[in-house]
């Protein structure tokens, strides 16, 4: 059986500043070190300068849409998981066709992302 590893550092990818601090409160309580980006191109940046062991993306961002950072984050992130968020329920299913590893909606709450991270795998 396999043990639940740590999760360590997450890129946080969302147009909205408030939902990006809400999410790190969350996770900075089990010791995850977060980092923010706020469109496509900031995600593309923030993915060639650290290693993340989860993101959560936004589908829509100003510059375009989250599903276009999966293949990077697939290419440069080994192992890493992708959380889609989105309040448009409709789009779990394009999410997960699209590579990410679980749908969440917008809104949520602590017991939701952290059930999200068990289901992952990872230690909350």
């Amino acid at each position: 059986m396999e043990h639940p590893r740590s999760l360590k550092t997450v890129l946080l990818v969302d147009d909205e500043q408030e939902i990006c601090e809400l999410l790190s409160n969350m996770l900075r309580r089990t010791g995850t070190e977060c980092r923010f980006a706020h469109s496509v191109a900031e995600g593309r940046a923030a993915l060639q300068s650290g290693n993340f062991d989860a993101v959560f993306l936004d589908i829509r961002l100003p510059d375009g849409l989250g599903y276009e950072l999966i293949p990077a984050i697939r290419s440069t992130q080994p192992g890493a998981r992708v959380i889609a968020i989105s309040a448009l329920d409709h789009e779990g299913l394009r999410a997960t066709a699209e590579g990410a590893d679980l749908f969440v909606p917008k809104p949520f709450n602590r017991s939701i992302i952290m059930s999200s991270i068990n289901a992952l795998g990872f230690r909350a």
